[in-house]
């Protein structure tokens, strides 16, 4: 009796083992083990072992910011770590529940079968690398370096929208050697922001502003030039040639003084038009027109900015 009870025991040990190692220790298969009081529970913590594998798998992103002084300028490499970005998990199977009478819980193996993932996954990749791809071909292909900044800069924008840079770390870990066949765009993608520092530092520009007040609108743009790493000059010579047209459209109520302000960006080279932009804001109004020019011209300025940081997708 003693030897058929040892027997039993080395048959639940070696099921218990099975039921480890078929998947566990199996490189077909991502899978993560769960126990809980219930079956239930178990099933719901071996999906969160198995998001937590995707999550702590994200890589380090290294960042740099450029600040610009009077006496030249400094950049500051930092890092941002995130362990905490929602993984979408997909075509995740379980096994059948097992209770551990020793720990008195039941155990669930979460498990993604490589291959079956990876054919619901890589039409999801495929898209979002088709569109990269398409607008950094775009901006390689401008001969001017304006444009090529802008086209690269809407192709680095459009990768962040599409979060294309997480989508190759989730491919890495559930498919290595299918995701291997997408190096060359990732080293696009990881050399695309030097490649437009690279540009801008070869780019030199003048400022001109009609009508602007208290020299805010310059300001503004000789600003977002600088970080970009342009070389801003008093006159144009050979290099770039930024103008800002301003129109106040006033109106002069019993309420007081308001303005509707629009401006219009027109960036040339050679007689050439490289870039245009511009926008209409909404009224602003004040009492008296000292007040309502300061109002609108750094509304106006704000959003001088913010249209070349839209087409420039600055970084």
């Amino acid at each position: 009796m003693k030897r058929f009870l040892i027997f039993l025991l080395c048959i639940s040990l070696f099921h218990a083992v099975l039921f480890s190692e078929e998947y566990l220790n199996n490189p077909t298969y991502i899978a993560q083990k769960g126990a809980g009081a219930t079956e239930s529970l178990a099933q719901q913590n071996s999906l969160a072992s198995l998001s937590r594998f995707f999550q702590q798998s994200i890589s380090v992103e290294a960042k740099e910011h450029t600040d610009v002084t009077a006496s030249g300028s400094k950049s500051i490499l930092t890092e941002d770590i995130s362990v905490k970005s929602e993984v979408d998990l997909f075509a995740v199977h379980y096994t059948k529940a097992k209770f551990d009478k020793k720990q008195k819980l039941y155990e669930v193996i979460a498990y993604i079968d490589r291959e079956e993932a990876w054919k619901i996954y890589v039409p999801r990749l495929n898209e979002s690398v088709s569109s990269f791809e398409n607008l950094y071909a775009n901006g390689e292909n401008k001969k001017d370096l304006i444009q090529k900044i802008v086209g690269l800069s809407q192709a680095k924008k459009n990768a962040k929208e599409t979060e294309l840079s997480k989508k190759f770390d989730f491919a890495m870990i559930l498919n290595p050697d299918q995701a291997e066949r997408y190096e060359s765009t990732r080293t696009k993608l990881s050399e695309i922001g030097a490649k437009i520092k690279r540009f801008c530092s070869q780019c030199s520009i003048s400022i001109f502003c009609e009508n602007d007040y208290e020299n805010r609108i310059n300001q503004s743009a000789t600003s977002f030039f600088s970080n970009l790493g342009f070389t801003v000059q008093k006159k144009a010579n050979d290099g770039y040639e930024c103008s800002i047209s301003v129109t106040e459209n006033a109106q002069t109520l019993a309420a007081g003084i308001f303005f509707t302000p629009s401006f219009k960006i027109e960036i040339t080279k050679g007689g050439n038009t490289v870039f245009s932009g511009g926008k209409q804001l909404k009224k602003i109004g004040a009492k008296n027109e000292s007040v309502v020019k300061q109002r609108a011209f750094t509304a106006i300025a704000d959003a001088v900015k913010q249209t070349l940081n839209e087409e420039f997708a600055s970084f």
